[in-house]
């Protein structure tokens, strides 16, 4: 640390001081109002005018600092003294004049640091008007040119006994005050309650839309233009400055056109005047910006806190160091069987079972290295020992200490799980006590009615033929259901190869052609020039494509054809699939390629299950494909599977 040296003209400087009859002088509101000033405008949180004494620096106005004085050997103030300039150190730390100072070190942990010295008649530097932050900052030049300006305004207050003033005019005040974001004024108020502002500087045109002649003349003006919902918290608070003799500091909104309003903070100090009244120095302020800010953070707060607490699904944050519980919510606690504060008592590690500890330990991982982890299941232990299974899933943030958190979301599970069960065994009743049946009864109705028992009544014959029928639809929706249940847990094989795309093509095609002969429905097929080879499941795709086509026939009008045609380009070849038939409905186009939806509207509603979309959709997702549709406005829908391919340059010349 460097302490700083006293000037050459030590002996005469400080004589000077002790003649300006200043130190350990009462309270001067003039230079209490310019700190003021400097600590709003600066947006600072300790603003000081300093004295340098002997071997102490005294604080003749003092702005958030609790201390009247500390020792010269540790003042920035008296480098300012020392080389009778302008001192501006951004951040102390960095600063090896006072990087150990224990100003810097400990209270009041001075980072920014910017002093202007002041001076006496003769040009003595007396002490400084400095400002101080607990954050390393910079200041640019309009915050230096305002400091500047409001020094040599303490100057005019200090050589107030001699007679010299720096600023001659009322207009060079106005100019100094303009570069403040705000307005300074006088408020005086008497016990009968008439009032009067003795000063208003010509900020308060922007803030209130009057000139300061306006509010000098008619004291009421800017209470009008207060707020009404604010107007009373404004009067409450002269009334409490007035008897108590404290600071006045409101923040309110006024208006300056009488529609909208901005938001100001109000700050004063009173003094109490011979004839009983009392008179406020002070400040109004724009804060309409930092404000709004503020407001809007408090409501996002509150909206995000709402969502925290009504959530259905559990939240926790903990910390990510000791895994310890800071905050969780109702939903997390409900199946544990803690009280919540016990909970906020344990880390997730007492939580969970020892046997999950691999996969806690890749969460954490993950964490470190990607920011979240997730989602994965496991099990926490209730407060009787018992478990339940969750499903975890987080990410990782930096709380306002510093310190890495996680906020996470823990769903009980539990009802998921008995559901999963009850569906398992549902698909086992379905594939062992339905299907194993249904096959011998269809196998055996194919047997009467292909003849194997002889010749049978035409009544009898067409009972067996609708009971066949029948049969078959209901063996399509057992197997469509099973499909759709191996598609959805993942169980549905897939053996992905290459393959001859118009082979695919013709084979569907041939498998279907005969849905659409007895109402003469024909299939037209134009192939692509070559025949390209795709990465696909073969019986997969038929099984894709038969479902497009047998929708398609099932609604197609009668007499007309099903047209199949092929498109390529260099990365996708598209294989369209289009019908005569009435299109779909604007409202059902949404639920398209949900489970079990099939469309109430118009014609187009017709026996199925709802499920031959869905699968589709599923299996040609599982071959890297993807499906789409377009509905025509003369009718008819067109179904198109896209499908990537090989290079083409490898492709063969099959349909010249």
């Amino acid at each position: 640390m460097k302490a700083p040296s006293e000037p050459t003209n030590e002996t005469q400087r400080q004589r000077a001081l002790e003649q300006t009859g200043l130190l350990d002088s009462p309270e001067d509101g003039r230079l209490d109002r310019l700190t003021q000033i400097a600590s709003f405008s600066l947006d600072v949180p300790i603003a000081l005018v300093t004295l340098i004494d002997g071997d102490r620096q005294w604080f003749k106005s003092c702005q958030g600092l609790g201390v009247t004085e500390t020792g010269r050997d540790i003042s920035f103030c008296g480098h300012v003294v020392s080389i009778d300039a302008a001192l501006v150190v951004p951040d102390a730390l960095q600063d090896e004049r006072f990087a150990d100072n224990p100003l810097v070190t400990g209270p009041p942990h001075i980072r920014l640091y910017a002093g202007m010295p002041l001076h006496d008649e003769s040009g003595y530097p007396l002490g400084s008007l400095c400002v101080i932050d607990t954050k390393p900052r910079e200041l640019d030049e309009s915050q230096l040119t305002c400091l500047q300006g409001l020094a040599e305004l303490a100057e005019m207050a200090i050589q107030r006994d001699q007679h010299v003033a720096r600023l001659k005019t009322q207009d060079e005040v106005e100019q100094l005050l303009q570069q403040i974001p705000g307005t300074a004024y006088q408020f005086r108020l008497w016990p009968d309650g008439t009032m009067a502002f003795p000063f208003i500087s010509r900020g308060v045109e922007k803030l209130y839309g009057i000139t300061p002649a306006e509010g000098m003349l008619d004291p009421q003006a800017m209470f009008r233009r207060t707020h009404p919902e604010d107007l009373p918290r404004v009067e409450t608070a002269i009334q409490t400055s007035q008897q108590t003799l404290t600071p006045w500091n409101v923040e309110f909104r006024v208006t300056a056109d009488n529609r909208n309003y901005r938001w100001v903070e109000g700050t004063s100090v009173p003094e109490t005047q011979p004839d009983g009244s009392t008179l406020w120095h002070g400040f109004l302020g724009d804060i309409d910006q930092r404000k709004r800010a503020e407001l809007a953070l408090q409501s996002s707060e509150a909206r995000l806190r709402g969502l925290f607490e009504l959530s259905p699904i559990g939240i926790a944050l903990n910390d990510f160091e000791t895994g310890h519980f800071i905050e969780l919510n109702d939903a997390l606690l409900a199946p544990t069987g803690y009280t919540h504060e016990e909970f906020l008592q344990l880390s997730y590690w007492e939580v969970t079972p020892i046997e999950y500890e691999p996969q806690e330990q890749e969460a954490l991982e993950n964490l470190r290295t990607k920011g979240r982890y997730g989602p994965f299941e496991k099990e926490y232990i209730r407060r009787d020992g018992s478990r339940y299974p969750v499903l975890l899933q987080g990410i990782l943030i930096e709380g306002d200490d510093g310190r890495p958190m996680i906020w996470s979301l823990i769903e009980d599970i539990t009802e998921r799980k008995h559901v999963d069960n009850m569906k398992n065994q549902f698909i086992a009743t379905v594939n062992h006590e339905l299907r194993t049946p249904l096959t011998s009864l269809l196998g055996s109705l194919k047997l009467v009615t292909g003849g194997a028992a002889g010749n049978l009544p035409a009544k009898a014959a067409s009972l067996l033929t609708t009971a066949q029928r029948n049969g078959e639809r209901l063996a399509d929706l057992i197997n469509d259901l099973l499909d759709m249940e191996k598609l959805v847990s993942g169980r549905l094989r897939f053996t992905n190869r290459d393959e001859s795309l118009d082979a695919i093509v013709q084979e569907s095609i041939e498998a279907n052609r005969d849905l659409g002969s007895d109402r003469c429905i024909t299939i037209d097929y134009s192939p692509c020039r070559f025949d390209f080879m795709v990465k696909v499941d073969r019986g997969r795709l038929i099984q894709a494509l038969s479902n497009l086509l047998s929708n398609a026939i099932k609604f197609s009008p009668d007499n007309t054809a099903v047209e199949v045609t092929c498109t390529c380009d260099n990365q996708i070849i598209a294989i369209h699939v289009r019908d005569q038939g009435p299109g779909i409905p604007k409202e059902f186009e949404s639920k398209l390629f949900d489970r079990f939806a099939q469309a109430e509207a118009g014609n187009r509603k017709r026996p199925g299950t709802g499920l031959g979309l869905a699968i589709t959709k599923e299996l040609l997702e599982q071959m890297n494909g993807s499906i789409h549709y377009h509905s025509h406005d003369s009718g008819g829908t067109t179904f198109t599977v896209a499908l990537p391919h090989d290079d083409p340059e490898h492709q063969q010349l099959s349909h010249p």
